[in-house]
Order: structure tokens, then C-alpha cells, then sequence
């Protein structure tokens, strides 16, 4: 009795293992969308909204969705890369719209993908709190797109210090925002972007001392989930 205990044990600690192995990977290539951003080329470009899709991919099987859902994100993320591959191309304001709005789908739906997914964990762990940092970085791309999108839709400058802000100065804004740092070199310029970079500002906070905070407070180890005896 005690052998197939400490069998289901092992097996339960190496499928753990091989899920926490995915979320650092979720993670690391959530960093390399963020660096992609820096892009300066039309293909770079191009890669970068490949990476995205393939984040909210990954980000679907980390969270071990259903079959129905893995198979709806199998046929509506790859149409949302080749919609946004399809606004790189373009010049014009549709073809710039359509792309902004695909990159804000995409990190919003892997929140949502990975947010059910912790939410439903029977206890903390370790890859509770990598999925939740990744949940942590998707939030600050997800305002990023948001800022993007609010600036190609309006036609004005979004920051007070540049006319031609490029898709890094949104990630830098919004990671920093997100971070509550406060450089200071790119401000908001319109009254409803300075509202929803507050916003991030206080979801980043509250996030990071409540979300993160108490579930690292509760990380339970191998040997805490082990029945006694």
C-alpha cells in the first residue's frame, strides 16, 4: 500500500515538473515578445506578431485547456497572426487598426487562458507562481496594445515628448507604468490614456501585493501535500 502511494507520488511530482517546465518556458517567451517589440524592420515586425501567437498557443496548452477550446485557438490564433502579419503590410488606417487590434486579443486571451487555469490549481506552488508572473508580464503587453490601439484610432500623439512614438515606447511605458517606476520621459498627453496608465499603475500594485503576495505566502511543498502517516 505504502509502494503504490509513494508510485502515484512520483508520478504526481513528475507531471508537476513537466507543467512547471512549460510555464518557464510560457514565461521565456513572453520576454522575447516583449524584446521584439524593439523592432525596427518590417520582418522583425512580422516575427514579433508570429511570437505573439504563439504565446497565446503555448499559453492554451500550459493551461491544458479543453479539446473544444484547444481546437478554436488552433484555427482563430493563426488567423489573427496572418490579420496582423496582413496590417504590417498595409499603410493605411484600416490595415493599422486591424493589426493593433490583434495584438491586443492575443495577450488578452492568454490571460484568460491562464487565469482559469490557476484559478482551478488545488493548491499553491511554485508553477503557480511562474504562471502567475507570466499572467503578471501579459497584463503589461495587454495595456501596451491598449495604448497602441488608442493611438492609431485617434490619429494624435499619444505622448507629450514624441509625434512618432514606436511600439517599444508603448511596451516601455507600460512595463514601467506597470512597474510603478516613473521615469517620467514619455507621459500620456490625452486625458483617457493618462486615466487607463493610472489604472495599470494601480492594477500592477495591487496585483504584486495581493495576487503574488499571498499566493507566495501559501506555497505549499511535496512534503506539505503528503497525507501524514
Amino acid at each position: 500500500m505504502a509502494g503504490e502511494h509513494a508510485r502515484a507520488d512520483d508520478a504526481f511530482t513528475a507531471e508537476e515538473a513537466r507543467w512547471a517546465d512549460r510555464y518557464g518556458l510560457l514565461f521565456l517567451l513572453i520576454l522575447v515578445a516583449l524584446v521584439l517589440t524593439a523592432a525596427n524592420t518590417t520582418w522583425l515586425k512580422i516575427a514579433a506578431v508570429l511570437v505573439q501567437g504563439g504565446v497565446v498557443l503555448f499559453a492554451f496548452l500550459a493551461a491544458r485547456v479543453g479539446r473544444r477550446v484547444w481546437r478554436v485557438a488552433i484555427v482563430l490564433v493563426p488567423l489573427a497572426v496572418i490579420l496582423g502579419i496582413a496590417g504590417r503590410f498595409g499603410d493605411s488606417r484600416p490595415a493599422e487598426t486591424v493589426a493593433a487590434t490583434i495584438n491586443l486579443v492575443l495577450p488578452a486571451a492568454a490571460i484568460v487562458a491562464l487565469g482559469r487555469r490557476i484559478v482551478v490549481e488545488p493548491f499553491v506552488s511554485s508553477r503557480t507562481i511562474i504562471g502567475l508572473l507570466c499572467v503578471y508580464l501579459l497584463i503589461g503587453m495587454t495595456f501596451a496594445a491598449t495604448y497602441i490601439t488608442i493611438a492609431v484610432v485617434s490619429d494624435e500623439p499619444f505622448f507629450v515628448q514624441t509625434d512618432h512614438a514606436q511600439p517599444v515606447d508603448f511596451t516601455y511605458f507600460s512595463l514601467v507604468t506597470l512597474a510603478t517606476v516613473g521615469y517620467g520621459d514619455f507621459t500620456a498627453a490625452n486625458p483617457m490614456p493618462r486615466m487607463l496608465a493610472a489604472i495599470e499603475g494601480l492594477t500592477g500594485q495591487l496585483y504584486l501585493v495581493t495576487v503574488v503576495a499571498v499566493a507566495v505566502s501559501r506555497v505549499r511543498t511535496r512534503r506539505d501535500r503528503s497525507p501524514e502517516g
